[in-house]
């Protein structure tokens, strides 16, 4: 009985100073990496282990109407103190996701989210590797550098799973017009919706879409329902072939379909991970290996380089939704230049941040972040 209050006691107190994260997929996310929590970064893996799976099988179907990005990471995350958790710099494909499932400054947005957690892989019987062990001894702030503060214990995999109804807007007037004509904030539409004289006056020079992003979960027949592409983009004065496209999605996903037995574990991704310091979970050798050499500069980067990825994708998205329901060359020339500059300077910003990823130093990663910003107009 002692010994089992004592566990309960360990798990408790383990559990309550870990972190939660949201996976944006880069490299080192893995379980069993170091991590530096002043810097929200994972790093070198300084510990061997054993992947212990924890179970915990749950799905839940939701639906968000006016999702905006920062509430979504911090709905997967499980953040409840105002802050997003997020690495800092990388990951740059997942992080755009999040702008194409959720509403702008140029587009309203409803969203029907399924998320599915298969359970969970934590990092148990942990030792400290024997070269970190031997370099402890000639050089502990090297190797604080290089482990961090903490590790990732705990990895949860899952699909994250998102059908994104939007009406994407010519500008930030027409959408903020729209918004305080229209009362309509659930934006998937039946064919028999009745649409208004103010509803058709409002989005006349607007495009609807039906998105599908995910974060795992593309099974095969999901991939051959959406087999154009992701999204269908309709004018706003015919939306059919989109009602019928979103039709053949929820088909699929929902009650009658077969999504639930489709999605078995070669679709799943890591969706968030926990991360528990070196200091709690009994390490003190990494705990009080040395006094780091990191700078907070790192972080005041990654957020000036987000302010910036955020506003290409948005453009880069609201571009994508004109051109596809252009008609003449006229209307598609200069949208095709638009596209093909702003694509440029999306690529840019994500080789800064994959540089800066890196941790080069923070002349040379703000050097490598000023130059990719300064292409942005």
């Amino acid at each position: 009985m002692k010994k089992s209050l004592i566990f309960i006691f360990l798990l408790f107190s383990f559990h309550n100073y870990a972190n939660t994260y949201y996976s944006l997929g880069t490299d080192k996310e893995v379980l069993g990496a170091g991590f530096e929590e002043s810097l929200t970064i994972p790093l070198d893996s300084c510990l061997d282990g054993d992947w212990v799976y924890q179970g915990g099988t749950q799905g839940q179907l939701s639906y968000q109407g006016g999702y905006q990005s920062d509430t979504m990471i911090n709905t997967i995350a499980g953040s409840v103190k105002g802050g997003i958790n997020l690495v800092i710099f990388g990951g740059s494909a997942k992080f755009s996701m999040r702008r194409k499932v959720t509403k702008n400054s140029t587009s309203a947005a409803s969203v029907i989210e399924l998320n599915y957690n298969k359970g969970s892989y934590n990092f148990e019987n942990r030792r400290t590797k024997a070269d970190i062990t031997n370099q402890l001894a000639s050089d502990p702030v090297a190797v604080r550098n290089k482990c961090g503060d903490s590790f990732i214990h705990n990895v949860q995999l899952g699909s994250n799973l998102y059908v994104t109804a939007k009406i994407h807007f010519n500008s930030r007037s027409e959408y903020e017009w729209y918004q305080t004509k229209i009362k309509v904030k659930f934006l998937f539409f039946s064919k028999t919706f009745t649409k208004t004289k103010e509803f058709f006056e409002a989005t006349k020079n607007a495009v609807y879409s039906i998105q599908v992003n995910t974060d795992g979960g593309m099974t095969p027949k999901l991939a051959q329902l959406t087999q154009g592409g992701t999204t269908k983009y309709c004018k706003t004065d015919n939306m059919d072939a989109c009602i019928d496209y979103a039709e053949s999605i929820f088909n699929y996903l929902l009650d009658g379909g077969d999504y639930a037995n489709d999605l078995t574990d070669d679709y799943l991704n890591p969706i968030k991970f926990d991360t528990a310091s070196y200091e709690k979970s009994g390490h003190y050798d990494l705990a009080y290996a040395g006094v780091p050499t990191f700078s907070q500069r790192y972080r005041e980067l990654s957020e000036r380089l987000r302010v910036y990825q955020d506003f290409v994708d948005d453009e880069i998205e609201n571009i994508n939704a004109f051109l596809a329901v252009a008609e003449t060359d006229a209307q598609k020339d200069p949208l095709i230049a638009r596209l093909a500059e702003r694509q440029q300077q999306k690529t840019s910003l994500s080789d800064a941040g994959d540089y800066c990823y890196t941790l080069p130093g923070t002349t040379l990663c703000e050097q490598r972040i000023e130059a990719a910003i300064a292409t942005v107009n």
